[in-house]
């Protein structure tokens, strides 16, 4: 994941330009904005072949984790006590093979591409949940809520973020596991990688609501009287959402790798349960025996991780107010 430290020194995306029409001041750039830049950067974005084949393959592995354990029926938790086989190569019953427990792990991989997945996309809500809304405050109004909150991050990046993450998975994961089962701890991964992330997301949107408070657009928006709550919901979010959108896609990749080493650790989520760094993490001792059971986890590790940053480069590239003058 990525780590940052202070406010200073911000390498914001460049802000996107508004045009103001002569008849109408602020409102007129809105509607243009909105529609014909969102047509033109989704133009953009499908004629990036890498950033479609990342969307594809997204879109497969999720369809894969959904509907594949009701395909492949497979225990993921038990082995096959009438055929069972530790440590087997792929063959036709085990298309991947099993591991040290008999547990087919093609069965397994599926569940744990959910748990993966799911850590992803629900650490990302939170961090664009809590990052946007204070970044949008810091940024806007600045003086001693841009202050405030700016200590506030500063203490959480004072910290590496994974050993933050790791930290507080290992002082607390024990206990919420104990207390409320493997759920709760998979809850408190998500929360922790989340406390590590959000930070970043509100000093991306922070220097990019910087840049916007002072385009004419917003100031035409002052001018006629419009409310900070207004100016804030029509015309600065609006322009921050590709920037969040952007950020938050490619922070998917750190957080997939975070939650797996978080697991390669013993800190995430435990048997019966599954996820691609557990599944890792318990073929290490079997390279001897069998080097399968950790190649086709980290193939689809690799796979995910590339898949987002393919994804994220695209949005990136799409979203770039300079292709969308």
């Amino acid at each position: 994941m990525q780590v940052a430290h202070g406010w200073t020194d911000l390498s914001a995306a460049p802000a996107p330009t508004a045009r103001l029409g002569p008849e109408t001041g602020a409102e007129a750039a809105m509607p243009e904005r909105s529609e014909g830049r969102g047509r033109r950067a989704w133009g953009l974005f499908v004629r990036n072949r890498t950033a479609m084949a990342g969307l594809i393959g997204i879109v497969l592995i999720v369809l894969a984790a959904l509907f594949g354990p009701l395909v492949y029926t497979q225990s993921a938790t038990e082995a096959d006590i009438f055929n069972l086989v530790n440590n087997a190569w792929p063959s036709a019953a085990h298309p991947l093979g099993t591991d040290k427990d008999g547990i087919d792990i093609l069965a397994r991989l599926l569940v744990g591409m959910r748990v993966s997945l799911g850590v992803a996309v629900f650490a990302e809500v939170i961090n664009v949940a809590i990052g946007v809304p204070i970044g949008l405050a810091a940024g806007y109004y600045g003086g001693a809520v841009d202050f405030v909150l700016s200590r506030v991050a500063d203490v959480l990046f004072a910290f590496p973020g994974l050993l933050l993450a790791i930290l507080v998975a290992g002082v607390f994961g024990p206990g919420v596991g104990d207390a409320a089962g493997g759920l709760a701890r998979l809850a408190l991964v998500v929360a922790s990688l989340s406390l590590v992330g959000w930070p970043l997301m509100a000093r991306y949107v922070r220097a990019e609501v910087l840049s916007l408070r002072e385009r004419a657009f917003v100031e035409a928006a002052r001018a006629i009287g419009a409310s900070d709550r207004r100016i804030l919901g029509t015309h600065i979010a609006p322009n921050v959402v590709g920037l969040a959108l952007t950020a938050a896609t490619l922070d998917m990749a750190g957080v997939v790798v975070a939650e797996a080493v978080l697991s390669l650790l013993g800190l995430g989520v435990q048997p019966p349960h599954a996820s691609v760094g557990l599944m890792i993490s318990n073929a290490i001792g079997v390279l001897n025996l069998n080097w399968t059971e950790s190649l086709f986890p980290g193939l689809a590790l690799t796979l995910l991780v590339l898949c987002f940053s393919f994804v994220g480069d695209g949005l990136r590239d799409a979203l770039d107010p300079r292709t969308l003058r």
